[in-house]
């Protein structure tokens, strides 16, 4: 009878969990465990709802508990790597997928999320390794299949991600993140099948607000590749529509951060920093999304001396843990920044993150456009760093941002209105940095790189103290992943059908364009 209460009980408590109920489960499976101390089963469900629910240190405590009871239980192995994994404790996490593998060779599970580590720190070729073993195993698995898309689509490899990616949208239609990401490298022609495919599930499917934005945004790219502008700015609104509606963007609260800034900064001394040295040199790529900060890195990491990291979330993640309360920034959390022991502390932090990467370059580039807000605590913790700022012409800058769907927080580019305020907040912030901090901002704007490409990247390179290279202009040879949404543009030779392209949506957008215009 109490077996049979247990089962009832353990089977909606997994209900609870797939529904997405954490503190329920939390709940429950607690009081259950009063009756059956340390089963390993709820204390399992408690830990996967502490790590959905982001409260790392308790799952953590939770599968050590259960590893201390059964040291050889897979699942809390391959579970604690996770928690390690977003905790960016690389070598814990691989230490824990090796031991959960070594158990069994053949757990799926620990194979994907060994490989999605392997991917984090740009080891392309293992994660490859991981994800193909783990299909070799299962050839459906959803996530194996999507993530090797991924990384394909990151190196440039298309037709592979292609197959990938094709295969889960095809058996699993309600994962329209497939959908999203192979329109994003699909020059869709007329009659292209997936254009059908796309507009089905949105006519056929019941699919949740997530799963329908996912597809505007993927017909939205496919009908302007058809130069159809009407049918493609009416998927692009539907997609930014539904997302302002599900989003809690407030530009209040952007607004008071960026004051808050620029209050904190100008009382700042300049001359107090970080005086620890370390061998390598560091290059930040900042200004707005869709700026240009992809093809700088990618013709900056095309010299010898230069590897490409990627958009790293070290600068965002110490902001938010160091200086944050209730998503507003607090000028006396921000006080630190005055202790040069704190400097020294997060610098350190900062080049042990990058210390992570296999490379042997001297110079290392982090292409996280948001940046921007940060240029003063760049200065102040990592001093002898070079900041490269892109700029762009607003409205085409503008328009990029609106056409598309981003994996990051970035919920102020799917409404005219939150749009135009957020590009005034970041340019009147930049305008303080300049004055704040002269000559530590290099500026490099788009369209003169286009126009006047080889001089633009000799004055690039110079900045940046490094030598000429050739390999700098023929920068789309370059075999290195690129992960973000200009994974296909930024390996194409220099080209003009970007510029102004604005005017093809200028009936749709006038009240965008007209605010640019009033603040440009």
């Amino acid at each position: 009878m109490l077996e049979n209460t247990f089962k009832k009980k353990a089977e909606k408590l997994i209900v609870h969990f797939n529904q997405g109920s954490y503190l329920t489960v939390i709940r429950e499976a607690k009081a259950l465990l009063n009756k059956v101390p340390n089963n390993l089963f709820l204390l399992n469900l408690i830990g996967s709802c502490y790590q959905k629910t982001n409260n790392l240190n308790e799952a953590e405590i939770i599968f050590k508990k259960i590893l201390a009871i059964d040291n050889k239980n897979i699942s809390a192995l391959n579970n604690l790597a996770n928690v390690y994994k977003s905790l960016k404790n690389y070598s814990l996490a691989e230490e824990n997928y090796k031991k959960s593998l070594n158990l069994n060779p053949n757990f799926v599970s620990a194979l994907v999320n060994y490989g999605n580590l392997k991917y984090e720190v740009n080891n392309y070729n293992e994660s490859i390794k991981l994800y193909q073993k783990a299909l070799s195993i299962n050839s459906d698995l959803p996530l194996a299949n999507y993530n090797l898309g991924l990384v394909y689509q990151a190196l440039g490899h298309f037709d592979k991600a292609k197959f990938h990616l094709e295969k889960i949208s095809t058996t699993i239609p309600k994962m329209t993140t497939a959908d999203k990401i192979l329109s994003r490298f699909t020059e869709y022609k007329d009659g292209d099948p997936h254009i059908k495919i796309m507009e089905t599930k949105l006519n056929t499917l019941d699919l949740n607000d997530v799963e329908k934005i996912n597809l505007y945004f993927g017909l939205g790219k496919a009908f302007e590749d058809l130069k159809n502008y009407n049918k493609s700015f009416y998927y692009l609104k539907s997609g930014n529509n539904l997302k302002k509606k599900i989003s809690n963007y407030q530009t209040e609260i952007d607004k008071k951060n960026f004051e808050t800034l620029k209050e904190f900064f100008d009382k700042i001394n300049f001359n107090k920093i970080n005086t620890n040295e370390y061998n390598k040199k560091f290059i930040f790529i900042v200004g707005m999304p869709r700026s240009g900060t992809s093809l700088v890195e990618q013709i900056l990491s095309s010299h010898s001396n230069v590897y490409g990291a990627g958009e790293l979330s070290y600068l965002e993640n110490l902001a938010q843990n160091e200086f944050f309360e209730n998503n507003l920034l607090n000028i006396n959390k921000l006080q630190k920044l005055n202790d040069i022991s704190s400097l020294k502390t997060f610098g350190d932090n900062y080049f042990s993150l990058i210390s992570k990467y296999n490379y042997s370059e001297n110079f290392v580039t982090d292409k996280a456009p948001l940046n921007f807000r940060w240029v003063g605590l760049i200065k102040l913790i990592l001093p002898n760093s070079k900041i490269i700022h892109c700029s762009r012409s607003p409205k085409d800058n503008c328009l990029s941002l609106y056409k598309n769907i981003f994996d990051e927080n970035l919920d102020w580019s799917y409404n005219e209105d939150d749009l135009s305020n957020f590009y005034q907040y970041y340019l009147d912030l930049m305008k303080f940095w300049d004055k704040k901090i002269p000559n530590f901002i290099y500026n490099i704007n788009y369209e003169n790189l286009i126009s006047n490409s080889e001089s633009e990247i000799k004055n690039l390179l110079d900045f940046c103290n490094l030598g000429w290279e050739k390999n700098c202009m023929n920068f789309y040879e370059n075999k290195r992943a690129i992960k973000t949404v200009s994974s296909s543009q930024a390996r194409k030779n220099f080209y003009t059908s970007s510029i102004s392209s604005y005017k093809n949506y200028e009936q749709f957008l006038s009240k965008l364009y007209t605010s640019l215009d009033k603040i440009w």
